[in-house]
């Protein structure tokens, strides 16, 4: 509700923004702000506030259902022969999109098909890889698909990741669910409701309706033939929760094997790190982390800490070195071995440059960067903090001081000092995490404020391009072309909005949050359009009005909820079984990986090697194809098919062949064609069984409004809201298994091994290895007095024995006189 009071004055005060509808216009410019607007302070300016956008939502609705305008459309009798058009014509284009797929394969298989799995066919013929290169046609059609197959877990997590191999997981969830309440609902209450309804039934078209539980269809049984219906319908909503939970459960606890493998194999320093977030201003360096968490754990227990620096001179001096260096390199390459140029250029888009240039900005780059990078380190050690920001990384000798610094809490204020494991070395972006606290804070709530923006205008953005396309649509005179149009649009539109959203969501997650590291964004991808997907396209249907409408009626009665859904979802089914199925097409034509086909044909047509067109062509785009969008993709419509359940069980198949589709497609992309990504380890599969426990939750609301209004007893309603019980015990024993870290025993038990390989450092790239020697000759300094330059320049000098040193020796050789004139054999010897 606060950025509904935020965004107000922006709408007030925004020129030339005209919002039409069918039966108001609402022109907003400059000055035009109605008075009654004006009015009004304290509760009543709120209430005026809130007045004011509702009236501008209506005007850009134009009284319309907010369903109506993004296109999803009730339930009617022509419905069938619809669907069989679409599905039709979905079929034949995954078949199109399949085959165009097994060309490209056959002709350029370097788009699907990693480097590492490559190198696997050149020294094991006999790998799965080598038989799926040797049969692209005729009986290996689908050899990729049995390949897939024969991927173990182990070989998903080398070639891919455990997102990856969780996000396949998710698919086979999906697909077991789909068939285990197939068996139920679609074997049990569509048999049930045609045979009671088989009296009433005069036309095949009123068939898929009849399957659906309404309470209009009800209204004609008799009260014997309802209380049957009833009470099934009560069965099946337990059945859905227990098998849902059931299955949720045990397949956490597969993923918690996986997991705690992925937890031992972590490599240090991850796996002994911790990020250090809102140091106050004494621990704001190198030594002053260091001494602070010596002084709790002991001197053996940490390794180094390091203090994130603010280095935005610095960072565009290497960046530059960088671009300087690399165009150079690419010089070298295009003039060949000889240094003259061929009449054949390996790359004829680069244009020739000056070299002797280039040389002499590197040498000035190099000779400006190592001063930056001294007076850096000098900040950091006389702890400035305009340079030394709020971040940090402590690293501790083994992994079990490292999981006991996470326990306590370090302050009074709990708010300083947090730990959280850190990202990947490689992955983090140290840029977002130098960023101060109050700049962190805004970001989020400007951020916040462009979401409800984008919330408010993209139902009329949907409702203005259905305008147009409608009425092109109806004057289409074959009926068996227009079918097709409307099974088609109505949810084509509605998916080509969507996905829009995941890459508007990702610019305002790169410009305005502060992000940690780049697969984080995935994560807040993955919250924002599983969240915006919900009310647009499941819950689109129970906003009559607008939402602050739909808002106001649930705050004000709760109980609510149920007869809204009850009113709105039933009586549209019949466009989610359209969407589903435009997805399993969408899902094929996934296959092709149309991008990355195209940049590399375009710079292999430029004569780039193969292994650089390949290089260069990847990664997809992770925006739409990242593992947070795919994974609120497929949440999505497990959720849709989980609501539908008892209400259309029909839809159970159709979301069955979605996920057998997404299981192979997906699959195939993530173990052999894609590049491998940051892995998360999991934390895509965690969010998305929560979201299926929301699920669960609005298919319980949904089916008790439908009894409530169907049944004339108690009963039945108290006997479905009973399952909440049921899905509340199944999240509380989702929720008990722990799964961000190992048990301790097994964190000691790995110190016992052998430490592993090291890879990466927490140490911005630009910063070099300068801070050591900074520190030792501050150091130095310091104990001897002397200024850091002066000492420099004395560094070749002998440099005189401290008096504390001299003492030193003088005690140790009292120390071992003493110890040898007692009889006592001295360190010496014993060493």
């Amino acid at each position: 509700m606060t950025y509904l009071f935020l965004l107000l004055p922006l709408l007030r005060y925004v020129h030339g923004i005209r919002l039409e509808g069918n039966e108001s216009t609402v022109d907003l410019r400059l000055g035009s702000a109605p008075e009654e607007h004006l009015q009004g302070n304290g509760t009543n300016g709120t209430k005026d506030g809130l007045n004011s956008v509702e009236n501008l939502l209506l005007g850009a609705m134009g009284n319309k259902s907010t369903s109506g305008l993004v296109g999803v459309k009730k339930n009617a009798d022509n419905d069938l022969e619809t669907m069989r058009t679409a599905a039709a014509f979905n079929f034949l284009s995954s078949l199109v999109a399949f085959i165009l797929f097994t060309v490209a394969r056959y002709f350029f298989p370097a788009v699907y098909c990693k480097k590492e799995l490559t190198d696997t066919q050149a020294h094991h013929p006999a790998s799965i890889w080598h038989q799926v290169l040797e049969k692209p046609f005729g009986i290996g059609l689908l050899d990729w698909a049995f390949a897939v197959n024969r991927f173990q877990d182990e070989e998903v997590l080398k070639h891919a990741s455990l997102d990856a191999l969780m996000f396949l997981e998710f698919l086979s969830l999906g697909r077991q669910l789909a068939l285990v309440w197939s068996i139920v609902l679609v074997g049990l209450l569509c048999p049930l409701h045609v045979f009671l309804h088989s009296v009433s039934l005069t036309d095949l078209n009123q068939l898929l309706s009849m399957t659906s539980f309404n309470g209009l269809i009800l209204a004609h049984l008799p009260a014997n033939e309802q209380l049957i219906l009833v009470w099934a319908h009560v069965f099946a909503v337990w059945f859905v929760v227990a098998s849902a939970s059931r299955l949720i459960y045990t397949a956490q606890l597969r993923f918690l094997e996986q997991r705690f493998i992925w937890l031992k194999r972590i490599p240090a320093p991850r796996a002994t790190t911790l990020l250090v977030e809102h140091l106050p201003p004494e621990c704001r360096s190198d030594l002053a982390l260091r001494f602070y968490f010596v002084r709790l754990f002991g001197p053996e227990a940490i390794v180094q800490a390091y203090v994130v620096r603010r280095t935005d001179r610095l960072r565009k001096l290497f960046q530059e070195h960088e671009h300087c260096s690399s165009q150079l390199h690419l010089e070298q390459v295009a003039l060949g071995d000889s240094g003259t140029s061929t009449s054949r250029r390996t790359c004829p888009c680069i244009s020739t440059v000056d070299k002797e240039q280039l040389r002499s900005d590197l040498e000035r780059l190099k000779v400006e960067i190592s001063k930056e990078q001294r007076r850096v380190e000098e900040a950091v050690h006389q702890m400035d903090l305009k340079v030394c920001s709020s971040a940090g990384f402590v690293t501790f000798s083994s992994r079990r001081m490292c999981m006991l610094a996470v326990s306590p809490q370090y302050r009074a204020d709990a708010a300083q000092l947090t730990v959280t494991m850190p990202p990947d070395p490689e992955d983090v972006i140290y840029e977002d995490l130098a960023k101060d606290p109050e700049m962190q804070a805004g970001g989020t709530v400007t951020a916040g404020v462009l979401l409800l923006l984008i919330f408010i205008i993209w139902a009329p953005m949907i409702a203005t391009f259905l305008d147009k396309v409608e009425p092109l649509i109806l004057s289409v005179e074959n009926d068996q072309l227009r079918r097709l149009l409307q099974g088609v649009m109505s949810t084509g539109v509605l998916k080509m909005f969507m996905s829009f959203l995941p890459t508007l969501f990702m610019a305002i997650i790169h410009n305005v949050l502060t992000l940690k590291a780049g697969a984080w964004a995935q994560l807040k991808l993955q919250d924002w359009f599983f969240a915006f997907q919900m009310v647009f396209v499941l819950l689109v249907t129970t906003i009559v009005g607008t939402i602050l409408n739909v808002l106001e009626k649930i705050l004000a009665h709760p109980g609510e909820v149920v007869y809204i859904l009850a009113d709105a979802l039933p009586g549209f089914s019949d466009f989610y079984i359209n969407y589903i199925l435009l997805s399993c097409f969408l899902q094929v034509f996934d296959l092709l990986r149309t991008v990355n086909l195209a940049k590399y044909v375009f710079y292999r047509s430029r004569n780039v090697e193969e292994d650089e067109a390949r290089q260069l062509s990847e990664p997809e785009d992770q925006d739409s194809d990242g593992m947070g969008a795919r994974m609120a993709k497929v949440a999505l419509h497990l959720v849709v098919c989980t609501v539908f359940a008892s209400c259309c069980p029909v839809i159970l198949l159709i979301a069955w062949l979605y996920f057998a589709v997404g299981r192979y497609t997906y699959g195939f992309l993530v173990i052999f064609a894609e590049t491998k990504k940051p892995d998360m380890g999991g934390a895509f599969w965690v969010k998305s069984l929560r979201h299926l426990f929301l699920g669960l939750l609005v298919y319980i609301l949904l089916m008790v409004g439908l009894l409530s209004r169907a049944s004339a007893t108690r009963e039945p309603v108290l006997g479905a809201l009973g399952s909440l019980l049921l899905l509340g015990f199944g999240y509380f024993r989702f929720s008990a298994l722990s799964w961000e870290a190992l048990p301790f025993e097994a964190v000691a038990d790995l110190d016992l091994l052998e430490q592993q390989v090291s890879r990466g450092s927490y140490r911005q790239a630009e910063c070099g290895g300068v801070g050591d020697e900074v520190r030792r000759e501050s150091l130095v300094a310091k104990l001897l007095d002397v200024d850091p330059r002066e000492q420099r320049q004395r560094s070749s000098r002998p440099r005189p024995v401290p008096w504390w040193r001299r003492k030193g020796r003088a005690m140790g050789r009292t120390e071992r006189t003493d110890a040898t004139r007692k009889g006592r054999p001295s360190a010496a010897r014993l060493r």
